[in-house]
Formats: C-alpha cells, sequence, structure tokens
C-alpha cells in the first residue's frame, strides 16, 4: 500500500485564477506581457511547473525546432519528475513539491549577490526593490538546498544562466499555479524578468498559461473570478462603466466584494446560500480538489444543478438538468489565445439533435427569465454572435484588452490579431509593456493587490502609499511549508498532473480510440528507490491513500525525485471498472 500526502490538484479554474491573479500584483491588470513568437528569438527559455511537452504539443514542436536548431537557447526546467521537456533542459531543477517560493527567492538572491540587475531599468520602471532585496537576502544556495532540495551547484547555475543571458523567456503552469503559495510564487518569475529588464521585448518576456489557450477569453469578459475588461471591483467609476454599458442601476453591480471563486461558491453550497447552481463547459466531478466533498456538495438534495456540456460527463451524470451545448466547429465566435492572440472560429456544420450553442443557451435563459434593462428593455437583446462582439469592443474600450478597432472582417481568414487592438495599434500590439508603462495607476488597475503571504487585500489607501503609478511592483513573500507535510503516515508527496493523450477530463479525448489504446488508464507513478523500499514492481497495482480519500492504480516506476509520486488528473469514474482512480479523490482543497 502506498500512501500520499497531497498537496496540489487538478482544477482549471484556480489554475487560471493564479495567473491571473500574479499579473495583477505585478503588472496592475491581466494580460500576458509576452508573445509566443518570443520562443524563436530567445536566448533562454526558463519553465517553471510548466512541462509543455504534454500540455502544449505544437507549442513544444515550435521549441523543439529552436533546441534542434543552430542556435538553441539555454533551457531550465523546474519540475521534481525527469519529463521529456526536463530531459531536454541545460539545468533542471527538480525541487520538492511546494517549495517553489523558496527556490525562486534563491534565484533573486544570486541575481542580487552577482549584480546580474539592471539598476537602471528598475529604479526607472518598478517600485518595491528594497523591500524585495531585503526578503531574498536569507535565500543563500545553501539554505535554498535545505528547503527544496536543489544542490547549490544547479541553483548558482541556473541563476548565472539567467542572470547573464540578453533574452529571457519565462513561462509557468499547474506545477505553479496548484502548489503551496501559488501566486507568491508566479510573482517571483515576474520578479525574475523585472530584474533583468528583459519584458517587452523580442525574446524576452513572460507566459503565465492558462490551463486552457482560450481560458484568456473568460478572464478578460469577466467569466473567471474578474469582471468585463479587467475592471476593479472597488473601483466606483469602473462599475458604473459596467452599469452604463449594461444599463442598469450602479446599485445592483454585485461589487461589493471580490468576485465569487469556486471555492468560495462551494462554501456557500454548503451553507445554503447557493441554491442553484450552473456549471457550463467544466467538469467539477473530476477536476476540483477533495473530490468526496465535492461530491457531496453537487448531490445535495436542496441544491438544483444544471449542467451545460457536449458530451455525458461525470458532472451531468447528477444534475437536475442537461443542456446539449454545441462544440467548436458547429457555433461562431471568437476566442483569446494564451498570448492575447484573438481568433474567429465559424461555424462549419449544425449541431447535432437539440444541442444549441452556448450563445443561444444563454440568450434564451435570459429571455426565458425576462431580464430587463432600467428602461425596461432586454438585458441582452442581440441575435447574432456578431452583434456580441460589437458590445464587447464598446465594454473593452480603453481598457488593457481593448478592442475597439477589431472587427470580424479583420479576424477573417489570417492568424489571429493580438489585443490591444486600437486606432494606435490597428493590427495590434505584439508585446505589452515594451514602453515601460504598466497598468497599475491607481484609477487603472484591476486591482489594489494583496499581501502574499496572508491573503490579505490591499486596500486604495494602501495601494496608493506604495505609489507604482505605471510602474512594476515588485511583490516579495517567504516562503512557508505547505499545510500538509508528509509523516510517518502519509511519507510521501502526491502532484497530478497530464499526459499528453488526453484534455482535461477527457470529456472528448476519451472518445477518441486512438488515444484511449495510448494511454487507457491513469498510473501512479513512483521512483525506484521507494519502489524498492515498499516493494512494488511496475505494473502492480496499489491502493494510494491521502488524509481525504484513496485510488486504486498501477505502479509505473520512472525518473521522479524520492519521496514524490505523481498522477495524472484526466480520469474519472464514468468508464472505470469500480476502482476509484480520480487522482482528485486526493487532494486538499485550497490554494494560496
Amino acid at each position: 500500500m502506498s500512501q500520499a500526502n497531497s498537496l496540489r490538484d487538478g482544477n482549471t479554474r484556480l489554475c487560471t485564477a493564479t495567473a491571473a491573479a500574479s499579473m495583477r500584483e505585478s503588472f496592475g491588470s491581466d494580460g500576458q506581457p509576452g508573445s509566443y513568437s518570443d520562443v524563436d528569438y530567445t536566448n533562454c527559455l526558463f519553465m517553471v511547473g510548466h512541462n509543455v511537452s504534454a500540455t502544449q504539443t505544437v507549442l513544444w514542436s515550435r521549441i523543439l525546432d529552436r533546441l534542434d536548431g543552430p542556435d538553441p537557447p539555454k533551457l531550465i526546467v523546474v519540475d521534481p519528475r525527469r519529463s521529456e521537456t526536463a530531459k531536454r533542459a541545460t539545468v533542471h531543477l527538480a525541487a520538492r513539491n511546494g517549495t517553489n517560493l523558496a527556490l525562486l527567492n534563491g534565484i533573486q538572491n544570486c541575481l542580487f549577490q552577482n549584480d546580474w540587475v539592471n539598476w537602471d531599468y528598475v529604479q526607472a520602471h518598478a517600485v518595491g526593490l528594497d523591500e524585495l532585496r531585503k526578503t531574498v537576502e536569507k535565500y543563500t544556495p545553501e539554505y535554498v538546498e535545505r528547503i527544496t532540495g536543489v544542490s547549490k551547484a544547479k541553483l548558482e547555475e541556473a541563476a548565472r544562466i539567467i542572470g547573464t543571458t540578453d533574452a529571457l523567456l519565462s513561462t509557468a503552469l499547474q506545477g505553479v499555479y496548484q502548489s503551496n503559495q501559488a501566486t507568491a510564487s508566479a510573482c517571483q518569475i515576474n520578479n525574475i524578468n523585472l530584474l533583468r529588464g528583459l519584458i517587452g521585448k523580442p525574446g524576452s518576456g513572460i507566459l503565465q498559461m492558462n490551463g486552457q489557450p482560450t481560458a484568456q477569453n473568460n478572464r478578460e469578459t469577466g467569466c473567471d473570478g474578474e469582471f468585463p475588461g479587467f475592471r476593479n471591483h472597488e473601483n466606483k467609476a469602473h462599475m458604473q462603466e459596467i452599469a452604463d454599458h449594461w444599463n442598469i442601476d450602479y446599485i445592483k453591480m454585485p461589487h461589493w466584494n471580490q468576485p465569487t471563486h469556486i471555492q468560495n461558491m462551494l462554501k456557500f453550497i454548503e451553507n445554503g446560500s447557493i441554491e442553484m447552481l450552473w456549471v457550463s463547459g467544466t467538469n467539477p466531478m473530476v477536476s476540483l480538489p477533495h473530490l468526496a466533498k465535492v461530491r457531496k456538495l453537487l448531490t445535495k438534495p436542496d441544491l438544483f444543478l444544471v449542467c451545460q456540456d457536449i458530451f455525458p460527463t461525470e458532472t451531468t451524470a447528477v444534475a437536475d438538468v442537461v443542456l446539449p451545448a454545441a462544440q467548436w466547429s458547429e457555433k461562431t465566435g471568437c476566442f483569446t489565445n494564451a498570448d492575447r492572440t484573438m481568433h474567429l472560429a465559424n461555424k462549419a456544420v449544425d449541431p447535432p439533435g437539440e444541442a444549441r450553442s452556448d450563445l443561444d443557451i444563454f440568450l434564451d435563459f435570459a429571455r426565458r427569465m425576462e431580464f430587463k434593462d432600467k428602461e425596461g428593455n432586454p438585458l441582452c437583446p442581440y441575435k447574432e454572435p456578431e452583434e456580441v462582439f460589437e458590445a464587447w469592443k464598446r465594454m473593452s474600450f480603453d481598457r488593457p484588452c481593448d478592442c475597439s478597432a477589431l472587427s470580424y472582417a479583420k479576424l477573417q481568414g489570417g492568424s489571429g490579431i493580438t489585443w490591444p487592438c486600437t486606432a494606435e495599434y490597428p493590427l495590434g500590439r505584439e508585446r505589452l509593456f515594451d514602453d515601460g508603462k504598466f497598468f497599475t495607476d491607481e484609477d487603472y488597475c484591476e486591482s489594489y493587490g494583496h499581501d502574499l503571504e496572508t491573503g490579505a487585500p490591499f486596500t486604495k489607501a494602501q495601494y496608493t502609499a506604495m505609489a507604482p503609478a505605471g510602474r512594476a511592483i515588485l511583490k516579495s513573500a517567504h516562503y512557508m511549508p505547505p499545510r500538509e507535510e508528509p509523516d510517518e503516515n502519509f511519507p510521501l508527496r502526491l502532484s497530478t498532473g497530464r499526459n499528453v493523450y488526453h484534455f482535461h477530463t477527457r470529456t472528448k479525448t476519451a472518445r477518441n480510440q486512438r488515444l484511449r489504446q495510448a494511454y487507457k488508464e491513469p498510473s501512479v507513478q513512483v521512483s525506484k528507490t521507494d519502489a524498492q523500499a515498499l516493494q512494488l514492481m511496475d505494473g502492480e497495482m496499489v491502493v494510494v491513500k491521502s488524509r481525504r480519500g484513496q485510488v486504486q492504480l498501477p505502479v509505473s516506476i520512472g525518473v521522479i525525485e524520492d519521496g514524490h509520486v505523481f498522477i495524472t488528473f484526466h480520469f474519472g469514474d464514468l468508464d472505470s471498472d469500480g476502482r476509484a482512480r480520480a487522482a482528485n479523490e486526493l487532494t486538499i482543497g485550497t490554494v494560496s
């Protein structure tokens, strides 16, 4: 029997929220600074918790072209496993799960100690330098080695490469966002590029990746715990703008608190203040952490659950109403990629049976509910996708994601246009912050930020005292151990992630025979040393337990740090043989 201490979950919503949060903290607003084309120019790729070979195969092919080309960039990978990405690394930093912040503080310590800081850039374009320097002072390579297990030599070599390169592209994904001190760690990645002054230039930038390539459009339109156009809920003028666009009274804008993320929704379901939940295009009965609790809440007799999806899932199985939705080729609409590139997808075929586009479903619901604006007109009067797009252009005006000069005509036939797309940038702006100006003015910023150690939100007065005024914010925090550390009963650290053959909870990929055959079921990856200690053989069926639940999986002996186990989160129970196999049966329901 193998037991695990779970530290991460497989929930994309939480991943996306953390990516956005780190950019709000550092740059004043969401929106990726970098461009995918930076891969073609960079001299150094710094990938933290981002196994691109499994998560973004097209991007990985582009990276391989560089790595196998005549002038390959250096590649630094932070991952406790020797993934296909890590195998190609110049330096592989196999840090213990939950210690990203200590590792990143250590790299910054080396940058300061070796004078690898672009002082002119930082002093002109950032605030918080003195506090950051004081915070990371104790994170010497020796100290970091004791916390992370990464050797002094490897940390110093990685820092030397980062500190001396003239182009740096940094990326992050679930290994950061779904781990201990997630937002604080993501901010340190931003700090590293800022300290080097390597942002907004060809080959230099940051891609705080999304769990899904098109999740960015959820963020900019206010569907992922934000408000439309990256507006600040504490800024009365921002909320009045939204009310004016919707032609509703200001008092009806639900802005008295921060937007409600999924973990708060679950708390409200538990205490009975949410009595109806509408799940659209996601599968929380597999993807959310601490599934035993999620299962209990979503099957509460007094919760009315609506599920809108293209195929049956573990969540549709427990829904009170299932609304069949059309998929991408069966509807017209725009989406935004991770690097802010907007695309138009035209309808190719009609959806089958009773399936309808998400837009049609939402508009029909608004009509049936008789939602009205303050003058008694329909709140959602639209009939065609392009009408909604035109409304979004007006909503986005003068915000970081300004699309006011974009049109369906411009998006036809090309490979997309990057926002902002304005009169000043009629064909889009490939990189943000190339002028050293950030979205941090107090009247413009999306958020006043938080204390990265406590999570407490800053007031406007506290934000004003920092005086960012269009400069980036170097946010710092000390490392704190994860909420749960290994002990006698749970001696191993669990991480979850993806396999290249499946996407998220296999809503679509499970229906492809070749993909099913390529990766039929999840396994628990353990190191050779741990397998010998536990007397395990490759392929042997074991029970993996945490403090919350257990799963039964075959063993896969692989190259992973001792004391760690890894399970993909794709699989639920819809097509299982009766064995529990969802990784999130084990995971903890909190992130920072």
